[in-house]
């Protein structure tokens, strides 16, 4: 796989509440100032607001960024607006090499045409799945995303999800492996068959014979029936 490309960092659109600077403007008379006095009793609560509000912001840019799914939000003119490491890795497949910081890969750009098509309103995602040159499978998740600007005015964006179908599956495989305790054969042949090949096509890559990997089948789909009624948690590690 290759090194996933490095882009300079987007001017992302502001997450969570916008907080302004607190000024007070200099009265000279008494009224004006009883205003500066009651609003200087104020600044310390605003600032701790503010502080808040950075962390909020630097807590949401960290969860966005350790997600194992890519995430794109963009305008309607397909300027991207925010992506985090995931989403520049997968694009990067995507495109076939290095992609521009500020334009989306082709396929992801489709995917969001063909969203705007649709109604505005509506909150049904559209999806998307397209395969890559090295055969990896991505999965495009595209939705509205409506996010109010400093007046109050809901502006339309678009966000997508990015999945990498093919390490989904491995992810999956290996938790099943744990579960049922399958051998490494075993998970193989289950890895090729959650992948849609054939019985003959999975004998020719493993370079096993077709009785074998019945065989192997056979024996999966006893271990898994022997663990069905157990509550119990696993984990692919």
């Amino acid at each position: 796989m290759t090194a996933p490309v490095v882009f300079a960092p987007l001017e992302a659109a502001p997450v969570g509440p916008l907080f302004r600077p607190y000024a007070a403007e200099k009265a000279s008379h008494s009224a004006a100032s009883r205003r500066v006095r009651k609003a200087s009793s104020q600044l310390p609560q605003n600032n701790a607001q503010s502080s808040d509000a950075s962390a909020l912001n630097l807590i949401q840019s960290s969860l966005l960024e350790s997600l194992h799914q890519g995430v794109i939000v963009t305008s309607c003119s397909l300027k991207p607006l925010y992506w985090n490491a995931r989403a520049r890795q997968l694009c990067q497949h995507l495109a076939g090499g290095d992609v521009q910081p500020l334009e989306l890969p082709t396929a992801v750009a489709e995917v969001c045409r063909r969203l705007m098509r649709h109604d505005r309103l509506s909150e049904l995602p559209l999806i998307l799945e397209c395969q890559t040159a090295t055969g990896q499978t991505i999965r495009m998740n595209a939705r509205w995303l409506h996010l109010a600007d400093d007046r109050g005015t809901q502006q339309p964006y678009i966000l997508i999800l990015l999945e990498n179908c093919n390490d989904l599956l491995q992810e999956e495989v290996r938790i099943e492996r744990k579960k049922y305790d399958l051998t490494e054969r075993e998970a193989e042949v289950w890895m090729l068959l959650r992948q849609e090949y054939s019985y003959q096509d999975v004998a020719k890559l493993l370079q096993i014979s077709l009785n074998t990997v019945k065989t192997h089948v056979k024996n999966v789909y006893a271990k898994k029936r022997s663990c069905q009624g157990r509550e119990k948690f696993w984990c692919g590690e």
